[in-house]
């Protein structure tokens, strides 16, 4: 499933599709994948999208080499977290999360400087407005407690067994 959002694949020149303000030392960016400079992105976050597997417990999974392809490929969409100056602080993977009755987003990987009861409003209504349905991610336990209080709500337990 393409993430691209409608009217924007043929603007080049525009370096992001979807852009916040800046907040709080930090601004919220949807790079587009038509920006001629998006693979040398896409390469500055690789430490940032590795951090975020790694910290968040799906390394067992998937790979930062499979997560950067679907990012590459338009099957993922690549946001930064950008300061005052335009540095990089921090990138995350929004993907597809598709299923029978309906499809939200899922969050594939976040890794870097993010203020969450910041940019996890601005995340959703864009994708709302796109038509997702719902917003999933999958962590660590520490997780539930920082995201229950922007509305977020345990759904189940994941166990896993190396055979």
């Amino acid at each position: 499933m393409l993430m691209e959002q409608p009217g924007i694949q043929n603007q080049v020149e525009k370096g992001y599709t979807f852009t916040t303000p800046l907040e709080h030392g930090l601004s919220y960016n949807k790079v587009n994948p038509k920006r001629q400079d998006f693979r040398k992105i896409v390469s500055d976050c690789w430490k940032y999208i590795e951090a975020g597997i790694d910290r968040g417990g799906s390394k067992e999974f998937i790979n930062t080499e499979y997560l950067v392809k679907k990012v590459l490929d338009k099957e993922s969409d690549l946001w930064v977290s950008e300061d005052r100056g335009g540095s990089i602080r921090g990138c995350f993977v929004i993907g597809a999360a598709p299923y029978p009755e309906e499809t939200g987003i899922l969050a594939e990987s976040i890794g870097g400087e993010f203020d969450f009861e910041v940019v996890t409003p601005i995340v959703e209504k864009h994708y709302k407005e796109l038509g997702y349905k719902f917003f999933e991610m999958t962590g660590r336990k520490g997780w539930e407690k920082v995201m229950k209080p922007l509305g977020y709500n345990f759904m189940n337990i994941t166990m896993y067994k190396r055979l």
